[in-house]
């Protein structure tokens, strides 16, 4: 056969979605089953060379914690190179979860105990819907030379070939492998359907000749073509029945071609010497093309929620649970809570599997992720709360101890940084002052306060408030009491000598320590007013709406939520921003579908009451409230939105802050319709060609209307995927929309030529899949089943922010403003008894050109670790000011080993308390810092 290559590699494996179309209880019966299979399968026939166990542990892991009597069994096949298993704990979906997620899988995958350290070496991704441009780096930053994956090319992949060298910005190389037809090309072989290796049908070998001499004339039609790789299996498959038999077939049919059933290393091993790494082509970028297979890209917005929680949990463990414990470790000697992390961490990467994180299950499988997302919350929320009364205990030893309250604010963010802290105080009748209370920091100087409410409440009723981390959240359980039980619990003016006073204080905490917490102490004397803060916010009402402005930035909320905003530095105005667009959606869980007919809606005009919240001073806030009737749901023929329509109330509140440089939006919607997308415009008016997002470890420059594929598998959407945020400019002034947990963005030149940014706040569907979606070819991606839950029926919450900004965005501080904007501070009510004195610092980052994602202690050898990485395509130089005196520290590889010997290791200890770290253009590095024990200083 002319089409024929030289040598071909048969490597069966099975691909083990844990939840999907069955929730994870149910695929884990079948795993059991089918792991039985394959252990029998290698153990009985010599000739059975090897197994992958797909590219994750975690299924392993599964199977054994439901048979350990087999650990030794699956051991032996492991360390004898017969079993493969990893490098991944699970298989993610890279674009939804970040980039330290991204590390964090790979060390989980690494230290699977049964694995015993035998991990596949190979970056094996066979289904993720696209891959992001620095996977490259992270995997030769793991000690992985190559990339085995599906999904992702466009029309580059003609000039590619099946075989060729992927970069990341950084210039780190591996040797990337297409699967021709993806992971599923030789499945079942001998069946008339791939599907019947389920079941009891007989092998037909002719019909496994006839697959094989397909897929060999798919593979000829491009380079790379020999050896060839022949993926023996598919979802959720047992080993190839008959296998001897299909396997002497193959042979019989194919004499001139040398078979080998092996490992993916073997078919690499053939590939290389069959020709150098670098005698192949290169790309560079990310990939997210599909003119093979369906990128999938609606997956970015299905099921919001999901995203949302995601967001707020690895924002908990990477900005605060993390650097908190890492903090109270190095500097007070506290234990390192490494089995908590461990657990937290491990719960979490369990929701980070495609189908899982992308939204594109059954009900069931979300409503589990939803109880792990919250486990992983209280775990977090708990040890903080814990932590902060070690700042400041809540009592105090003795009554008198009481009355000397101090609220601690945490910053667990690697740079100094002034906000505005909204504060809930319980305050026991012990005789305060409380028309004249005032706040001082550590060094006795009066802040600015200013006491928004206060309450007198009945005595330990319900939760302790001094625990909670947060005001809203303190004001949100509070406010539950007394819509509830008011009458009951609330006193007057007479009852302050006999009831608790609830205070609700606003203060500007200036200038907290990187990476360290600060203290300030409650007096009550009669002084004067509190000192006003710098560039405080002024709150008017004009004809238009309510005004905000604080000297830098201005905006007017509107009546229909749109805001117009101006930046004092640039000079430069916007108006219109916010305009809410929603638009129909024929399509599941995988893909948005407009309909022929159209329908699309906007808040244009929308009759709102625009309200002022705060009057001005440290912090400004207004919002509008309206009700937009929205089509109810598409029509019985899917063509078009029904005539009907169902009320969504809309709440829009902006909220800016003396001194702040960003805008901050929460939008509430009511959800009532079906059928639709919800988005949030931002016509900047800024004629650009390029949109710049937040990437793993890297700011991704993409076209601003993405280029359209001829004859793909898949249309190209319009839509990107982004991490933290996105900004446009124009090389003078930029805008900058930050986001928590909203992944999805669209961009556009606008009718005046500037640019359209469009936000995606949410998108509502109930089917898993289709096979009727223009936008995906009428491909079905999955199984046909009714999925409700994806409407989203209920109360949404969006959070987002507006950021203008002069110059370079680098050196802007759009990233600082974005973490900051995450993460905000934390806060404790307590007493100066026993507390810890405020004002230190772990660990402070200098330069606005890196970014740091991880502080942590590492897992070998009990270092302070710590994660960055170069935003810039120019090289810099980071310095790390510690608050300790370091003995040594070097770079290491993400799963903590030397790194690979094209790297350069050095990072420089100088005078004991700074780290020196050198970075070349875009590079992440992993830096272990050793502190110096008295002896050594």
């Amino acid at each position: 056969m002319e089409t024929a290559p030289r040598r071909a590699f048969l490597v069966s494996h099975t691909h083990w979605d844990r939840e999907w179309y069955l929730t994870r209880h149910r695929f884990h019966v079948d795993l059991v089953a089918v792991v039985d299979r394959i252990l029998d399968a290698l153990d009985d026939d010599p000739a059975y060379r090897h197994f992958v166990l797909d590219g994750q542990t975690a299924v392993l892991e599964d199977y054994l914690a439901t048979v350990p009597e087999r650990t030794d069994r699956v051991r032996a096949l492991i360390s004898t190179g017969r079993l493969s298993v990893g490098p991944w704990f699970i298989l993610p979906d890279e674009f939804l979860v970040s980039g330290e997620a991204t590390v964090r899988n790979l060390r989980f995958g690494a230290r699977t105990p049964a694995a015993a350290g035998r991990i596949q070496p190979v970056g094996y991704m066979p289904d993720s819907f696209g891959h992001v441009a620095q996977l490259p780096q992270i995997l030769r930053l793991a000690g992985l030379d190559s990339f085995i994956f599906t999904r992702g090319l466009g029309d580059e992949a003609a000039d590619l070939g099946w075989l060729f060298r992927w970069a990341a910005p950084d210039g780190s190389e591996v040797l990337a492998v297409n699967q021709c037809e993806g992971y599923c090309n030789a499945g079942g072989l001998g069946f008339a359907e791939i599907w019947h290796a389920h079941t009891r049908r007989k092998v037909e070998t002719s019909r496994a000749v006839e697959r094989v001499s397909a897929l060999f004339a798919a593979m000829a039609g491009r380079a790379g073509a020999d050896p060839a790789l022949l993926n023996n299996g598919c979802d959720h498959f047992p080993p190839q029945q008959d296998f001897g038999a299909v396997m002497a077939a193959l042979a019989e049919a194919f004499p001139a071609t040398e078979w080998r059933h092996g490992s993916f290393m073997d078919f690499l091993d053939a590939a290389r010497g069959e020709l150098p790494d670098q005698r192949r082509p290169r790309h560079a970028g990310e990939l997210l093309g599909s003119r093979d297979h369906p990128i999938l890209s609606g997956v970015w917005s299905a099921r919001m929620y999901l995203k949302q929680q995601n967001e707020r949990c690895q924002t908990l463990l990477t900005r605060c649970f993390e650097p908190a414990a890492a903090g109270e470790h190095f500097l007070a000697g506290g234990a390192w809570p490494g089995g908590l992390l461990q657990d937290a961490w491990r719960t979490l990467l369990l929701n980070h599997p495609h189908d899982s994180i992308c939204g594109c299950s059954i009900d069931a499988v979300h409503l589990d992720m939803e109880t792990r997302f919250a486990a992983v919350r209280q775990t977090a929320e708990q040890w903080l709360s814990r932590f902060m009364d070690r700042l400041a205990p809540l009592f105090g030893t003795t009554e008198e101890h009481d009355r000397s309250v101090v609220v601690s604010v945490l910053n667990p963010l690697p740079f100094r940084r002034s906000e505005v802290v909204d504060r809930l105080l319980v305050l026991q009748p012990l005789g305060f002052d409380l028309d004249h209370l005032r706040l001082v920091d550590e060094q006795g100087r009066e802040v600015p306060c200013e006491i928004l409410d206060r309450r007198f409440v009945e005595r330990f009723w319900g939760i302790d408030y001094r625990r909670e981390l947060s005001c809203d959240d303190q004001l949100d359980q509070l406010q539950v009491y007394l819509d509830r039980f008011g009458d009951r619990i609330l006193g007057d003016e007479s009852d302050r000598d006999t009831r608790d006073c609830f205070v609700h204080l606003r203060f500007l905490a200036a200038d907290l320590p990187a990476c360290g917490h600060a203290r300030f102490f409650l007096r009550d004397d009669r002084k004067p007013a509190p000192p006003q803060p710098e560039a405080p916010v002024l709150v008017s009402r004009s004809d238009e709406g309510a005004v905000l402005d604080n000297g830098i930035i201005a905006a007017v909320l509107h009546p229909d939520g749109t805001i117009d905003l101006g930046d004092r530095r640039s000079g430069r105005t916007w108006s219109g921003l916010n305009l809410l667009e929603d638009r129909e959606d024929r399509g599941d869980e995988y893909d948005w579908c407009p309909c022929p007919t159209g329908g699309q809606v906007f808040s244009a005009g929308c009759e709102g009451k625009v309200v002022i919240l705060d009057r001005g001073g440290l912090k400004g806030a207004a919002e509008t409230r309206f009700r937009w009737s929205l089509p109810r749901a598409l029509r019985p023929d899917r063509l078009g939105r029904e005539d009907r329509t169902v009320p969504c109330d809309v709440t829009v509140r902006i909220e800016l802050d003396a001194g702040g440089d960003r805008l901050d939006v929460t939008t509430w919607f009511s959800n009532r319709a079906r059928d639709h997308r919800l988005r949030a415009w931002f016509p900047t008016g800024l004629e650009t060609g390029h949109v710049v997002s937040d990437g793993h470890f890297y700011l991704n420059r993409r076209p601003l209307e993405r280029p359209r594929g001829d004859n793909w598998a898949q249309p190209a959407p319009a839509t990107w995927p982004q991490q933290d945020f996105s900004l446009l400019d124009d090389g003078s002034a930029g805008l900058a929309i930050l986001n928590r947990g909203l992944p999805e963005f669209e961009t556009w030149a606008g009718p005046d030529g500037g640019a359209v940014f469009a936000l995606t706040l949410l998108r509502c569907v109930d089917w898993l899949s289709r096979d009727d979606l223009p936008t995906r070819n009428d491909l079905n991606a999955g199984p046909t089943l009714f999925t409700p839950g994806a409407q989203c029926l209920d109360a949404q919450v969006f959070h987002y922010a507006l950021m203008p900004f002069a110059g370079d965005p680098l050196a802007a501080g759009i990233r600082e403003a974005s973490e900051r904007f995450r993460t905000p501070p934390l806060t404790g009510q307590g007493v100066a008894e026993g507390g810890r004195p405020g004002g230190g610092s772990l660990l402070e980052k200098t330069d606005p050109r890196t970014a740091v994602t991880a502080v942590t202690r590492a897992e070998k050898g009990g270092r302070l670790l710590v994660r960055l990485y170069n935003q810039s395509p120019a090289s810099t130089i980071e310095r790390l000011d510690l608050g300790f005196a370091a003995l040594d520290a070097l770079k290491l590889g993400i799963l903590e080993d030397p790194l690979p010997l094209d790297r350069d290791p050095a990072a420089v200890v100088r005078g004991g308390r700074q780290i020196v770290v050198p970075l070349a253009p875009h590079e992440i590095a992993t830096v272990a810092i050793e502190p110096a024990t008295e002896e050594d200083q």
